[in-house]
């Protein structure tokens, strides 16, 4: 059977409005396959278009019942997944897990807003982080959930200090990506998942960017798959 209803429906993981062709492009399917799925998913009720009766550059969002469906979608695969590692102890590598989640982390670039990331990360409750990256996809630093709060207590207290002295004039905060980055703790897909664990430790990070050898970004390895891998393991331990 085709996969071409999965494939676009899950595509509403990352974005709350999305066309056949952002879809295509994102995905490598032809916009005619795409197109096909979207109007199968909207016979079906779980996607709506924004625009009903407009013939190009339609855009559709999920229903209220696509909604609930697709975290359904979501929590069945990712346990399926997790119960065939766990049984075939194959989950000792990074290589294992990091697609099991999030197979494409939020990419961002040192010319962006601030605002813009934190937009994208609310946007993808499955992350909390975004990856600094250059014209070749290196990655060159990461903003995590710590610097975004940072930068709203910054701007809160910039608010906060207006409201006490409206005509005292105040330099506005930095608020762009640079300002915010660090440097990033990195794996790769060949790093066993338990150094990978022992790096999330140790530096208090909840995802880590995997890279290749070249530190192009290739993932992100973020911590509630190792969660839902440990559980396993963990169930297993206790039966046996």
């Amino acid at each position: 059977m085709s996969d071409r209803r999965l494939v676009t429906f899950r595509s509403f993981r990352r974005a709350q409005y999305v066309g056949a062709s952002e879809i295509a492009s994102n995905t490598g399917r032809s916009i005619q396959n795409v197109a096909t799925a979207l109007k199968e998913l909207e016979t079906k009720g779980l996607v709506s278009q924004l625009e009903p009766g407009r013939r190009t550059w339609k855009k559709y969002s999920l229903t209220p019942v696509g909604k609930s469906t697709l975290d359904l979608v979501e929590r069945e695969l990712s346990a399926g997944m997790f119960e065939r590692m766990a049984d075939e102890l194959s989950f000792r590598y990074v290589r294992d897990a990091y697609r099991l989640v999030v197979s494409d982390p939020i990419v961002v670039t040192k010319g962006m807003g601030l605002h813009e990331v934190v937009d994208r990360v609310l946007g993808d409750p499955r992350t909390r982080s975004a990856y600094v990256v250059d014209e070749q996809m290196r990655l060159i630093g990461m903003i995590g959930l710590t610097q975004m709060l940072k930068a709203i207590h910054g701007s809160l207290a910039l608010f906060d200090r207006g409201r006490q002295q409206p005509r005292v004039k105040r330099a506005p905060l930095p608020f762009s990506v640079e300002d915010y980055m660090v440097k990033p703790v990195t794996v790769t897909e060949d790093d066993k998942l338990l150094n990978a664990l022992e790096k999330m430790i140790k530096h208090g990070l909840e995802d880590l960017p995997v890279v290749d050898e070249n530190s192009v970004l290739i993932g992100e390895l973020n911590g509630f798959e190792i969660l839902l891998l440990g559980s396993e393991v963990m169930k297993r331990q206790r039966r046996g």
